[in-house]
């Protein structure tokens, strides 16, 4: 079966008052360290023995490594509680184990199961990749994870996350596939929602008449609307380093930057007018280039408060300055 990614809690243990549920998560973890220790510790040995010479393997004893009965038992209702698709497939592929959550997902009977069931659970276009990538680390000897496909017992293809571990089963003296197969079609559905609010943004900020950009809490800009690139003459790589700064007027640019990092510290909302060049189509002798802009920017912050992200436009005032340089005019 081509699946995987192993859960990671963090059991919420609370410091006064004794937590049962706590307390199980406590224990499922341990649980998994020692098997993990065991797994680590049979592949070592597994190793040992591959790279030891021919003759020193003839003279190896004949040893005999299992994990303990009592740990199978509580590894194997753990597998059984987990919300995940939990397997074990053989060095062909073939699954020898699977929980029930996999039966229950699929729809399928477990006595009707082959071991090659998964087979068809997968996507078309993502069955191809799975066994190319188990393939490669079969041969590497090391795990994967990727992203695919699973059908449910409706026919509806939901995302999974899928991570592998390879493991020498001394039972059989050959290399096993222990995985687990996450939902993660939420998550995905969260991407989608994203990346499209981020495309009608897009649309939004280059409507705008107005240079409009975004920046990280530390200050490094990350996003420039089209208006930006028309005016500047820059490209992305040079606009999303500190390139933009040389198109400050020398007079403005450390009064700038300085104002800029106060703002970041404080997170107060940053305002400053200053002159910036424009690399093309603008060149007379009474602004030689340059144009008054009045620079505004507001932190975006999460729900404690932190600043995630900043949001700011520069708004031409060439005429309200020149107005107020000479009123006469």
């Amino acid at each position: 079966m081509a699946s995987k990614s192993q859960p990671n809690q963090q059991p919420d243990i609370k410091p006064t008052t004794p937590d049962p549920v706590a307390a199980t998560e406590a224990l499922v973890l341990n649980r998994i360290h020692t098997l993990e220790a065991e797994l680590a510790k049979l592949k070592k040995e597994h190793q040992q023995f591959k790279s030891a010479p021919t003759c020193d393997k003839k003279i190896l004893p004949d040893t005999h490594i299992s994990l303990d009965l009592a740990l199978q038992r509580q590894v194997l209702m753990l597998t059984e509680a987990m919300p995940h698709m939990v397997w074990i497939s053989d060095t062909e592929g073939r699954t020898v184990y699977a929980n029930n959550r996999f039966y229950e997902f699929t729809g399928l009977g477990a006595n009707l199961d082959d071991g090659w069931a998964w087979v068809n659970v997968l996507h078309p276009d993502d069955l191809k990749e799975a066994l190319d990538r188990g393939n490669e680390a079969a041969l590497l000897d090391q795990s994967f994870s990727m992203e695919l496909r699973c059908k449910n017992l409706k026919g509806e293809y939901h995302w999974h996350l899928m991570h592998s571990i390879p493991f020498h089963d001394p039972d059989t003296n050959s290399t096993k596939w222990f995985g687990t197969t996450t939902n993660i079609q939420e998550q995905k559905k969260a991407q989608e929602q994203l990346a499209a609010s981020e495309a009608q943004l897009q649309t939004l900020a280059d409507a705008i008449p107005h240079i409009v950009f975004a920046a990280e809490p530390d200050g490094s800009i990350t996003f420039w609307n089209h208006r930006w690139f028309e005016y500047s003459g820059l490209t992305q790589e040079q606009s999303n380093s500190s390139g933009w700064t040389l198109l400050i007027h020398s007079q403005d640019r450390e009064k700038y930057l300085d104002e800029w990092n106060k703002a970041l510290k404080s997170g107060d909302t940053f305002e400053f007018e200053f002159r910036l060049k424009r690399a093309v189509g603008v060149n007379n002798i009474s602004t030689q280039g340059y144009l008054w802009h009045l620079a505004r920017a507001v932190a975006m912050r999460d729900s404690y408060g932190r600043i995630m992200r900043w949001f700011g436009t520069w708004t031409e005032i060439e005429g309200q300055k020149r107005n107020q340089l000479d009123p006469g005019n």
